[in-house]
């Protein structure tokens, strides 16, 4: 019988692109227990110790929910002429997570939700702890969680894939557990919340077991790397199929792709359904301390005394629920009066009241509703536009997924914050756009809702770098969803236009534009909304920026699906001529369009030129904002004096549509 150092070999459990794997008794055991030892070839002896140092280091990964590691050792392998490190860790008799998942596709068998919140649970806590010691698995998949004797689960096979690199042992990646990996392990940098990606990955492959086959759940796997719609298509199965609305919102928030905006395994302790899956395994995480004052508050609210005397009430009763709500809900009603103020440690107050109470919905309303009305009056150095307010919102959001109120509350507080520019910065920072495209997808027929998202992602998208997380998250797709499922309501159709306008910038949306019918959605936004002036003010301007790049658009506004989308325009510039900014944005839609000589000639045959145009001419004539177009578009359709063309939609500011 074969023996490495000491342990007898009883058989082998396979062998792939990390190594060996033997089941071993050890020569001296009397109980007959069992282990498993993993053999990883390395490339010299140099290089094997100091793997074997640095794997040390994963004998203080001592815990509850983690593989123990008995022992490590450096070997020479006669046969093989090459040496190993060996990693000797404990047997579970029971298999691993991916033999449940196997036997539970194969019978289309759904796994219980409290099952999967105890797993998440333990996974959550077992990350916490090794993150805290630097480590990072960063190769987490079921394979390697294994099953104990009460079906909890140990994470294992830390070894392989964190301590020692590539390089260093000749181990590689296999393209089945890539599936798993965060988007930016292949491409680095990566840190702790890579590991977070593949915790998500594995809590949507329990939720969706009874769902998906084998090869459906591996695709899925790839593709949401790429596009988060297949996600979304997926949470909304897994909801329909009974799941509650907050897995799949936790689900959701750890696979978010740009992983500067993902949670920590520290932060999702901040989760009110996290805390709960704590709570199930009795985790020392869990929060400890009962919540007081489920019925009367100790003592009313002192009202008609000032904000003061509320915030030092807010303060004297923070443990008691009933009291901060009503502290809160008092707070929302005195201030909308004008010229209410609440200091910058009120203001503290209040936001630690929201995080101590996260999992009270109304609570969090109430807060959402104050921070509104306090940003109507906010200086420009305003505590509310900083890091030390705004992250509450983001966290009320992602609590409370299913409640539609908090979703608008919320969006309408990020939309009004973003008009500051470093608020928006920080809004994309702690994942606030995510939160906001996210709203959209879970109550897609709430007409309310959208059109507020549809506002915070056009003034949030003024901002550079929150404009390319929407266009990650695939957010033009959401606004156009809206548009196309809200069509009457005009506020949305303002919002989305203006969108549309910023996210037209980016070139990767450019290539999402005909699929959509961006077109077809604005000339049908002007032709439902031709009285609304600001309707027609940004859809024009979407038009003119999509125009100039792209042909097929400039085509498309000419004739889309046998609607001609000119005429429709030159119906609401009569019913808006005299209006300066709705003019000027039809004037540069049409400078746009007679680049194109086979639409200016149509645009001439229609008396663009000769009617609509000269009367801008003759209206217009000491406005230079409006006539430069004009006279652009004028000079191309032979009816004016050549003139310096002035700058196109595409260059013009994004904020130009606020």
């Amino acid at each position: 019988m074969e023996k490495i150092e000491g342990y007898e070999v009883k058989k082998r459990l396979g062998k792939g692109a990390q190594g060996s794997v033997f089941l071993v008794e050890h020569e001296n055991a009397k109980n007959g227990e069992k282990f498993v030892l993993k053999k990883v070839e390395c490339n010299d002896e140099s290089e094997a110790n100091k793997a074997f140092k640095e794997a040390m280091a994963l004998q203080e990964l001592k815990h509850p929910y983690i593989c123990g590691y008995k022992e490590f050792f450096v070997t020479w392998d006669k046969k093989e002429s090459a040496m190993f490190v060996c990693i000797v860790m404990d047997h579970y008799a029971n298999g691993d997570l991916d033999k449940v998942l196997k036997q539970k596709r194969a019978k289309k068998e759904p796994i219980e939700e409290l099952i999967i919140k105890k797993w998440l649970g333990q996974m959550v806590e077992a990350l916490v702890f090794v993150h805290k010691k630097k480590v990072i698995h960063r190769d987490l998949k079921p394979s390697n969680i294994f099953m104990k004797d009460d079906l909890g689960i140990s994470l294992g096979d830390f070894g392989v894939a964190t301590i020692m690199g590539d390089a260093r042992t000749k181990t590689r990646t296999t393209v089945g557990s890539m599936n798993w990996m965060a988007p930016e392990v292949l491409e680095r940098p990566y840190d702790e919340r890579s590991d977070v990606w593949s915790a998500g990955c594995i809590t949507l492959e329990t939720a969706t077991c009874g769902i998906l086959d084998s090869q459906q759940q591996s695709g899925l796997l790839f593709e949401i790397k790429n596009n988060p719609q297949p996600l979304e298509e997926t949470l909304e199965k897994i909801t329909q199929a009974g799941y509650s609305q907050d897995l799949a919102s936790v689900i959701r928030t750890m696979l978010r792709r740009n992983f500067k905006q993902r949670p920590t395994a520290k932060d999702l302790l901040d989760l009110p359904y996290i805390k709960d899956c704590l709570t199930l395994i009795k985790s020392e995480l869990a929060e400890r301390q009962p919540r007081i004052g489920s019925s009367i508050p100790k003592k009313p609210v002192p009202k008609g005394n000032g904000t003061d005397a509320v915030i030092k009430y807010l303060q004297e009763n923070g443990p008691n629920e009933v009291s901060v709500q009503s502290a809160l809900e008092y707070l929302v009603e005195i201030t909308k009066e004008e010229g209410t103020v609440i200091s910058k440690d009120g203001k503290k107050t209040i936001t630690k009241a929201m995080r101590d109470h996260i999992k009270c919905v109304e609570v969090q309303i109430a807060g959402c509703n104050i921070i509104n009305n306090l940003i109507v009056t906010a200086e420009q150095d305003d505590i509310l536009y900083t890091n030390e307010i705004i992250p509450v919102i983001p966290l009320a959001m992602k609590s409370h997924s299913g409640s539609s109120q908090l979703q608008q509350s919320a969006c309408a507080a990020l939309m009004a914050l973003s008009a500051d520019e470093g608020a928006a910065e920080v809004i994309g920072n702690v994942g606030g756009v995510q939160d906001v495209l996210s709203a959209m997808r879970t109550f897609p027929r709430n007409s309310e809702l959208c059109a507020t998202c549809c506002n915070a992602i056009w003034s949030l998208s003024v901002t550079e770098g929150n404009a390319k997380i929407v266009t990650e998250e695939k957010g033009l797709q959401d606004v156009c969803n809206a548009m196309s499922n809200h069509s009457d309501n005009g506020d949305l159709i303002e919002a989305a236009a203006a969108a549309l306008l910023s996210l037209s910038m980016e070139d990767d949306n450019m290539e999402l534009v005909s699929d959509l019918d961006c077109v077809g959605l604005l000339i049908a936004g002007i032709e439902a909304h031709i009285g609304d002036a600001k309707v027609v003010k940004n859809a024009c301007m979407a038009l003119a920026s999509l125009v100039e790049p792209d042909e097929e658009s400039a085509f498309k506004v000419l004739s889309n699906n046998e609607v001609s989308g000119i005429p429709i325009v030159m119906k609401a510039y009569e019913s808006h001529k005299d209006n300066a900014e709705v003019v000027e944005n039809i004037c540069t839609l049409f400078m746009e369009l007679v680049e194109y000589e086979d639409i200016a000639d149509d645009m001439a045959h229609l008396g663009v030129g000769s009617d609509l145009l000269s009367d801008v001419h003759k209206r217009y004539k000491d406005n230079r904002d409006v006539m430069a177009p004009c006279e652009a578009a004028l000079t191309k359709l032979g009816g004016g004096k050549a003139s310096n063309r002035p700058t196109s939609a595409r260059n013009r500011p994004k904020s130009v549509a606020k």
